[in-house]
């Protein structure tokens, strides 16, 4: 969907068209929902997650007179938030037996269908928290440089050179693995 488009759509959700609503969350549900499964293990609650992500991006539409920026970053920087809300609330409060999954909830959008989503995971395991998710934002949600540097409030350069770094420390991962 272009830019146009996507900013056609939310001048008729400001106006309360349910169609325009419809059709980004059409678009844009199942790549935070992929974003929300990475960094909320239970299925059902990284569901939840992304629905009030948009939740969340339609009640700020509503109360405000326009929008400015593009409208990926920012649905990102929502799902960011409550997923952090997430973590927050789960060390405090410790997991619920069921909501522990008994396999990952890798199944719907992008590369995540595929075990190089496992071997992503695991390879980037071992990064920091902050790397990890420029990775992620990157090479799992397929998000522009500039994007990346809109959800986490980084400068672009030092988005660029933290995934430079990232991409080393990955390759050097991948080649001592692959010595006998």
């Amino acid at each position: 969907m272009s830019r146009m488009q996507t900013e056609t759509l939310l001048r008729r959700v400001q106006t309360g068209d349910a169609d325009a609503l419809d059709a980004l969350v059409r678009e844009y549900y199942p790549q935070i929902l992929n974003y929300c499964r990475w960094h909320v293990p239970d299925a059902q609650q990284a569901q939840d997650a992304a629905q009030e992500t948009f939740y969340k991006a339609v009640r700020w539409l509503d109360g405000c007179g326009g929008f400015a920026g593009q409208f990926r970053p920012f649905l990102y920087k929502i799902a960011k938030n409550i997923c952090a809300d997430w973590h927050r609330a789960s060390a405090r409060d410790g997991p619920a037996l069921e909501s522990l999954p008994e396999e990952p909830g890798y199944q719907e959008a992008g590369f995540d269908q595929t075990e190089d989503a496992l071997s992503l995971r695991a390879l980037t395991a071992r990064l920091d928290p902050e790397t990890r998710e420029l990775v992620l934002l990157r090479f799992g949600q397929q998000l522009k440089l500039r994007e990346i540097a809109q959800v986490t409030g980084l400068p672009m350069r030092t988005v660029q050179s933290r995934l430079r770094a990232a991409l080393k420390i990955l390759k050097n991962q991948l080649e001592q693995e692959e010595l006998p």
